[in-house]
Order: C-alpha cells, then structure tokens, then sequence
C-alpha cells in the first residue's frame, strides 16, 4: 500500500534568498524545491506532482519554465506569479490552508501520515471485508450509493438547498442530480411562496 505525504510539494522560482528561507521555515526543506537562474526541472519533475507552482515575477523564464508553466493542469496544481511581496503572503496563506498531518494507525502497528486516499482505502477495505463476509451481492452499486448520499446531502446543505449550485459543484447535470435525489431518498425543502 501506498501511502501519500499529507504535505504540499512545492516547487518555487525565485532568486530572493529571504522568500526562500521564509518557504523553507514554514514548510521544510522535504516539501520545497528551489529554482534560481538557469534551473533545470528535476529529473523526477513529472512523477513528483507539485501541489503549487511558485515563480517570483522577476525571474528570467527559460526554456525549461516555458514547458513547465504550459504543463500546468490548474485543475491541480495552484500557480502563483508575482512579487517578492506577494509570494511572502502567498506562503503564508499556504501555511494557513496547509492539511493538518494527523496520524493513522495501521494494522502492523506503524502510525503513518492520514490523508484522503488513506482513509478511503481503509474505510472501503472494511466494507468490502464485511460485504465478503456476509451474503453481500452488487458491492459496486451500494458503495456508490454509501458515498453519493451523503456526498449530495453535504453538497446541498453547502449550497442552502439550491440544486442549480449543488449540480454545479458536483459537475452533474443539474437533472441528473434530481434523479440522483429521488433514488437516494434524500429529502429536499422547498421554499412556499407567499
């Protein structure tokens, strides 16, 4: 089993030796990498993932960045270009949202970093184990069902009730999302007119 660091991999681009000791403090010298002029990308650019790409505005772009900041998929990497000032306040925002390292206790009695992944694999492995155990058929439909409902529960409350919003932050059709509603039995308040 694989387990993910529940820290931030960040690759910074800056020449300023204060903003790199400030990431450095926050963060650790295992979740920065520090680009100045003429970096070239890490061999393990592609592998590592950086969950934020950093680049002081006054850096030189090379070839190198060029390729890197088109490869970005903002989808899952945040990419932060400005001033020394900025990039200051920008760790800083980052040290705030930064995932709390909590701690899980495996079978072998080993405790290891607590992330999303982790827990989801331990929580499905019961539910499998039990489904197994059991007369358990058609895991696959009651363990989307397990998650869907409260995932659309928690997504509406989110959005007050409005359906329109709660599709939208699902990324589902906002008709898909109501029959999802019905088939859930999720219970739905709605507004009277005066």
């Amino acid at each position: 089993m694989t387990l993910r660091s529940s820290s931030f991999n960040i690759l910074l681009f800056s020449s300023d030796s204060e903003v790199q000791a400030h990431y450095n403090d926050l963060f650790g010298d295992q979740s920065i990498t520090i680009g100045r002029e003429g970096f070239v990308l890490p061999k393990d650019f592609a592998k590592r993932g950086y969950d934020a790409v950093i680049v002081e505005s006054k850096t030189t772009i090379t070839p190198d960045m060029t390729k890197l900041l088109a490869g970005i998929d903002p989808a899952h990497t945040l990419l932060i270009v400005g001033s020394r000032t900025v990039l200051k306040r920008a760790a800083n925002s980052l040290q705030v949202g930064k995932p709390a390292k909590a701690e899980a206790s495996l079978p072998n009695g080993k405790s290891q970093p607590l992330c999303l992944d982790t827990y989801l694999e331990h929580k499905v492995g019961d539910f499998v184990k039990g489904m197994r155990n059991g007369s358990g058929k058609n895991l696959h439909p009651m363990l989307i069902a397990a998650v869907e409902r409260p995932l659309i529960l928690l997504t509406l409350r989110e959005t007050k009730g409005n359906q329109i919003q709660a599709a939208e932050l699902l990324g589902l059709n906002r008709n898909t999302l109501r029959k999802k509603i019905l088939d859930l039995d999720i219970p739905v308040k709605r507004a009277r007119a005066n």
